[in-house]
Protein backbone atom coordinates (compact mmCIF):
# COMPACT_ATOMS: atom_id res chain seq x y z
CA UNK A 1 0.00 0.00 0.00
CA UNK A 2 1.33 3.42 -0.96
CA UNK A 3 1.39 5.95 1.86
CA UNK A 4 0.04 9.48 1.61
CA UNK A 5 3.50 11.07 1.69
CA UNK A 6 4.71 8.86 -1.17
CA UNK A 7 1.62 9.85 -3.17
CA UNK A 8 2.23 13.55 -2.48
CA UNK A 9 5.93 13.28 -3.44
CA UNK A 10 5.01 11.58 -6.73
CA UNK A 11 2.74 14.56 -7.48
CA UNK A 12 5.47 17.11 -6.64
CA UNK A 13 3.78 18.06 -3.37
CA UNK A 14 4.64 18.10 0.33
CA UNK A 15 2.57 18.72 3.46
CA UNK A 16 2.12 22.32 4.56
CA UNK A 17 3.04 21.57 8.17
CA UNK A 18 6.56 21.47 9.61
CA UNK A 19 7.36 17.80 9.89
CA UNK A 20 9.51 14.82 9.07
CA UNK A 21 7.42 12.49 6.93
CA UNK A 22 8.68 8.97 6.27
CA UNK A 23 7.73 6.75 3.34
CA UNK A 24 6.51 4.08 5.79
CA UNK A 25 3.74 6.50 6.89
CA UNK A 26 5.24 7.55 10.22
CA UNK A 27 5.81 11.24 10.88
CA UNK A 28 7.08 13.59 13.56
CA UNK A 29 6.69 17.31 14.09
CA UNK A 30 9.76 19.41 13.36
CA UNK A 31 10.54 22.17 15.82
CA UNK A 32 13.01 24.86 14.87
CA UNK A 33 14.03 28.26 16.09
CA UNK A 34 14.99 31.43 14.31
CA UNK A 35 13.04 30.80 11.11
CA UNK A 36 15.40 30.88 8.12
CA UNK A 37 18.36 31.46 10.50
CA UNK A 38 17.90 27.80 11.52
CA UNK A 39 19.15 28.51 15.05
CA UNK A 40 18.12 25.03 16.18
CA UNK A 41 16.32 22.01 14.75
CA UNK A 42 14.70 19.16 16.66
CA UNK A 43 12.08 16.48 16.23
CA UNK A 44 8.88 16.71 18.22
CA UNK A 45 5.92 14.43 18.84
CA UNK A 46 4.44 12.01 16.31
CA UNK A 47 2.09 13.32 13.63
CA UNK A 48 -0.70 11.54 11.75
CA UNK A 49 -0.52 12.89 8.20
CA UNK A 50 -3.66 11.03 7.09
CA UNK A 51 -5.75 12.68 9.81
CA UNK A 52 -4.16 16.08 9.18
CA UNK A 53 -4.95 15.91 5.45
CA UNK A 54 -8.49 14.65 6.12
CA UNK A 55 -9.05 17.77 8.24
CA UNK A 56 -7.26 20.18 5.85
CA UNK A 57 -6.76 18.54 2.41
CA UNK A 58 -5.57 21.77 0.79
CA UNK A 59 -2.63 22.29 3.17
CA UNK A 60 -0.01 21.07 0.69
CA UNK A 61 2.64 22.91 -1.27
CA UNK A 62 4.34 22.31 -4.59
CA UNK A 63 8.00 21.39 -4.14
CA UNK A 64 10.92 21.37 -6.51
CA UNK A 65 14.49 20.08 -6.29
CA UNK A 66 17.14 22.75 -6.71
CA UNK A 67 20.31 22.33 -8.77
CA UNK A 68 23.25 21.80 -6.43
CA UNK A 69 21.03 20.43 -3.68
CA UNK A 70 21.48 16.79 -4.64
CA UNK A 71 24.28 14.60 -3.27
CA UNK A 72 24.99 10.86 -3.31
CA UNK A 73 25.36 8.97 -0.05
CA UNK A 74 28.71 7.13 0.07
CA UNK A 75 28.40 3.43 -0.58
CA UNK A 76 25.63 3.83 -3.14
CA UNK A 77 22.70 3.54 -0.73
CA UNK A 78 20.92 6.60 -2.09
CA UNK A 79 20.87 10.37 -2.21
CA UNK A 80 19.95 13.43 -0.20
CA UNK A 81 18.41 16.47 -1.79
CA UNK A 82 16.89 19.82 -1.00
CA UNK A 83 14.63 22.36 -2.58
CA UNK A 84 11.88 24.88 -2.26
CA UNK A 85 8.13 25.13 -1.90
CA UNK A 86 5.47 27.26 -3.54
CA UNK A 87 6.10 30.17 -1.14
CA UNK A 88 9.48 31.86 -0.72
CA UNK A 89 9.79 30.92 2.95
CA UNK A 90 9.26 27.21 2.34
CA UNK A 91 12.01 24.64 1.99
CA UNK A 92 12.58 20.95 2.31
CA UNK A 93 15.31 18.37 2.47
CA UNK A 94 14.89 14.68 1.80
CA UNK A 95 16.53 11.29 1.57
CA UNK A 96 15.98 9.09 -1.48
CA UNK A 97 16.90 5.46 -1.98
CA UNK A 98 19.28 4.27 -4.72
CA UNK A 99 16.37 4.30 -7.22
CA UNK A 100 15.45 7.84 -6.12
CA UNK A 101 12.30 6.78 -4.29
CA UNK A 102 11.39 8.89 -1.27
CA UNK A 103 12.57 7.57 2.10
CA UNK A 104 11.72 10.72 4.07
CA UNK A 105 11.18 14.43 3.66
CA UNK A 106 11.57 17.24 6.19
CA UNK A 107 9.09 19.88 5.04
CA UNK A 108 9.58 23.31 6.62
CA UNK A 109 7.34 26.34 6.21
CA UNK A 110 9.78 29.01 7.42
CA UNK A 111 13.27 27.73 6.56
CA UNK A 112 13.74 29.24 3.09
CA UNK A 113 14.80 26.98 0.19
CA UNK A 114 17.63 24.51 0.69
CA UNK A 115 20.09 25.12 -2.15
CA UNK A 116 22.95 22.82 -1.16
CA UNK A 117 23.23 19.27 0.15
CA UNK A 118 26.46 17.60 1.25
CA UNK A 119 27.25 14.22 2.75
CA UNK A 120 30.37 13.50 4.82
CA UNK A 121 30.33 9.98 6.21
CA UNK A 122 26.90 9.59 7.78
CA UNK A 123 26.33 13.32 8.29
CA UNK A 124 24.16 15.16 5.78
CA UNK A 125 24.18 18.96 5.79
CA UNK A 126 21.50 21.00 4.05
CA UNK A 127 22.17 24.71 3.49
CA UNK A 128 19.48 27.27 2.69
CA UNK A 129 19.69 30.30 0.42
CA UNK A 130 20.87 32.46 3.34
CA UNK A 131 23.86 30.20 4.07
CA UNK A 132 22.32 28.65 7.20
CA UNK A 133 22.33 24.90 7.61
CA UNK A 134 20.85 21.85 9.32
CA UNK A 135 22.90 18.68 9.80
CA UNK A 136 21.34 15.27 10.40
CA UNK A 137 22.89 11.90 11.19
CA UNK A 138 21.77 9.51 8.45
CA UNK A 139 22.12 6.46 10.73
CA UNK A 140 19.74 7.91 13.35
CA UNK A 141 16.52 5.84 13.25
CA UNK A 142 14.42 8.84 12.18
CA UNK A 143 16.76 9.67 9.29
CA UNK A 144 17.84 6.15 8.24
Amino acid sequence: MTTKIVQLWAEGLAPGWDGLYRADGSARAVEMGGGARLDWFDLGPPLDLDVMLDEDPDNVTHVGLLRGADAPIPGGSGYVCGGDGAHGSEGFFARLDKDRNLMWIAALTDSNPFEKAEVHGWLATFTNNLGNSVTVYLNHPDFA
